[in-house]
């Protein structure tokens, strides 16, 4: 990319790498960059100001996603002078764990796209001018997976399951409003409430798969007695029985054979599932 000031190339400007790094409960993207100003020994000299840039990802496919504005760490200005002029400076980005998982998502098997628009401020001889440049840097699969392999974001990828909010419309309303509120209930610390709010929304979720009956497929008594003759029907309802069957125990007290005491990793472990089990449903 070449920066231009008063309608005059100022600048060389390139990415030259770009790295994930963990940050407490989050990520950030840094693109590392490499801006050459040539010499100026006569005529007018420039100087910008770089902002930052407006950063978007994409595939082969043609689809992109907004991430963000990424920004210096510190003022970005660059000047021509009587010596070339070679400055490294980076650009960081902080990602949300569903982010990535976004961009994980829109991925899918392929490369990664990212564009940066860049943005600044420009003065030459005809005073200030505002600045508006896209660099393009190219990631592929390998080093990409690479990448989240050494922030240690695979394994949190893998548990990204983004809570599906249908929307509050037609049969998908109950579901919606009891993830909601297990969701609620899990980030105020009612962990018995979050598996409760869970198992209405499994059986919801039954009855919408299954017409209104009490599980999706066949019943119990028609399913193959040997694994190996049971559908991939048959065994989704199987895991869906099992996560209704161990929610069941939040609907009753002690003495009717319930539980009452569920960690945050339970029903952390019991929204993950129902969440995810959702939005499978809401793909089909």
């Amino acid at each position: 990319m070449v920066l231009t000031v008063d309608s005059q190339m100022f600048a060389d400007a390139q990415i030259q790498g770009v790295t994930l790094h963990p940050l407490v409960g989050a990520y950030e993207l840094r693109f590392g960059l490499l801006i050459i100003c040539a010499a100026v020994t006569d005529g007018e000299r420039c100087r910008a100001v770089i902002d930052g840039a407006r950063v978007s990802v994409g595939t082969g496919g043609g689809d992109r996603d907004d991430l963000g504005f990424a920004r210096t760490d510190a003022r970005l200005e660059v000047a021509s002078g009587p010596h070339q002029l070679r400055t490294t400076p980076t650009l960081s980005l902080p990602l949300q764990p569903g982010q990535l998982a976004a961009i994980e998502r829109l991925r899918g098997a392929g490369d990664l796209h990212f564009d940066l628009g860049v943005t600044g401020t420009g003065s030459g001889r005809t005073g200030e001018s505002a600045i508006h440049e896209v660099l393009r840097c190219d990631v592929p699969r390998s080093k990409w997976i690479g990448k989240l392999r050494s922030a240690k974001a695979r394994d949190i990828l893998l548990l990204e399951v983004p809570l599906p909010f249908p929307e509050r419309l037609n049969r998908w309303s109950n579901i919606s409003d009891e993830l909601r509120r297990a969701e609620s209930r899990l980030r105020n610390g009612d962990y018995l409430g979050c598996v409760s709010a869970c198992r209405v929304v499994v059986e919801e979720l039954v009855a919408q798969m299954s017409g209104g009956a009490k599980r999706p497929g066949r019943s119990p008594e028609q399913v193959p007695a040997k694994p190996r003759d049971m559908s991939k029907s048959d065994r989704e309802g199987a895991m869906l029985e099992a996560l209704r069957r161990y929610t069941h125990q939040a609907h009753h007290g002690p003495s009717e054979g319930g539980e009452v005491n569920y960690s945050r990793a339970d029903a952390r472990h019991i929204l993950t599932l129902t969440a995810s089990f959702v939005a499978h449903a809401r793909t089909e």
